[in-house]
């Protein structure tokens, strides 16, 4: 508690907008590709995800460009716009009188743009308020934070959000207006551009030409691949997982509570947790003297085998065992890749770093989507598949990425 009361008050509030955002959005969001599915099919879900990632791609680079051009809190405040009227559209097509799936993708596109926009000016922000020292602090603290939201949050979605979705879509709502509020009155600035840095400034296509000065950094890059890899797997509740269990689990009773394929995949959820809530901090100190290689290489390869393992069966006690092989993977792999990227990003051009990354989970997630399209075709034997195939491959990328890093000096504000 006192090294958190030490905190920059950015970072407290941090804390803050991450948990009720999470909260909200994991009662929700998962449960979007059932939605869909259940609307337009598995192959066209897959093609509107696709859609919306793209679209995340291009709003993580520009809201990277503007970070630096402008500022970190007027980007915020433009995403915060984004997300109040996609949530208002979401919420008013889904009401008892009316229901409207296309104009609710449009409302959530809006939502997921305004989120991908925002994303690079709230990760330079936390890497300009904190310091080498506390970094990793930080990280884990809003890591736990993040799954205690999530856990509160897939347990309200798992119940609720077949029959009150209306409901779940206003929260959405009042936490995009109350994370709105507390940005303009609580954050202070950590970025002031200068007239004549602003004068420097490129055009916007110029800057996104920037992104050119990180692509030259080629560990960074490297390990941005190994991301978009990371992104796919850990991305599968959102995705291919959410899609198999709304189709093919085998309702079931368990402690007297009926348990149908959205209400699995918020068990799942709330085990992956609960479990990294109550054991984070004994996996941290567990995994404390291993090196970045050893931790990214078990942690992905676990993470990967627990969904893989999780698209092979229908019942619920695997499902079970699968969502603990995939959370003791996530706790592994999770503190050690986001220790590296910070390292790795030079501090003068934290926006454009912070954009470029951005860029890898729009990424990660148009190949999440396509798995979805996929599946129709392959079955979950060759998704599966695929994801410890692909999993092998991100495990070299980052492994090649932090042997690289070892023979720079890292980055340090």
């Amino acid at each position: 508690m006192q090294e958190f009361m030490q905190l920059d008050r950015n970072l407290k509030l941090r804390t803050l907008t991450v948990f009720l955002v999470v909260l909200l959005g994991s009662s929700v969001g998962p449960n979007m590709t059932i939605y869909y599915v259940k609307y337009f099919g598995a192959v066209i879900t897959g093609i509107l995800l696709v859609i919306v990632s793209i679209s995340g791609f291009f709003g993580g680079l520009v809201g990277g460009y503007l970070a630096d051009k402008w500022g970190r809190k007027p980007v915020m405040y433009i995403a915060s716009g984004m997300m109040i009227l996609g949530y208002l559209l979401a919420a008013a097509m889904n009401s008892q009188w009316y229901v409207n799936p296309f104009i609710t993708f449009f409302g959530f596109f809006l939502a997921n743009l305004g989120s991908s926009f925002a994303d690079p000016a709230q990760q330079a922000m936390m890497i300009d308020s904190s310091t080498p020292q506390n970094r990793t602090y930080v990280y884990s603290l809003i890591y736990w934070i993040l799954n205690i939201g999530v856990m509160i949050g897939a347990a309200i979605g798992g119940w609720f959000f077949r029959d009150y979705l209306f409901e779940l879509m206003m929260g959405l709502l009042l936490v995009a207006i109350v994370e709105f509020a507390i940005v303009y009155f609580g954050m202070t600035e950590t970025f002031f551009p200068t007239a004549e840095s602003r004068a420097k400034q490129p055009s916007l296509w110029g800057g996104i030409k920037s992104y050119r000065s990180v692509l030259v950094d080629h560990r960074f890059v490297i390990f941005m691949l190994g991301s978009i890899g990371m992104t796919v797997i850990f991305t599968q509740p959102d995705f291919y997982l959410a899609a198999h269990l709304g189709e093919a689990f085998q309702t079931t009773r368990q402690f007297g509570i009926q348990i149908y394929g959205q209400r699995m995949l918020s068990v799942m959820t709330m085990i992956n947790t609960v479990i990294i809530i109550v054991m984070m901090t004994m996996f941290t100190r567990w995994t404390g003297g291993w090196s970045i290689r050893r931790s990214i290489t078990i942690g992905i390869f676990l993470q990967a085998a627990g969904f893989a393992g999780a698209f092979l069966t229908e019942s619920f006690w695997p499902l079970v065992i699968m969502s603990v092989v995939l959370t003791v993977g996530e706790m592994i792999n999770v503190p050690a890749s986001q220790t590296l990227r910070a390292d790795m990003m030079n501090p003068e051009q934290l926006g454009t770093y912070a954009g470029a990354f951005a860029a890898t989970r729009p990424v990660g997630m148009i190949i999440s989507s396509l798995m979805v399209s996929l599946s129709h075709y392959v079955g979950n034997v060759g998704i599966a598949a695929l994801l410890m195939v692909l999993s092998l491959v991100t495990i070299w990328l980052i492994l090649r990425a932090t042997k690289m890093a070892a023979t720079f000096e890292p980055f340090t504000n």
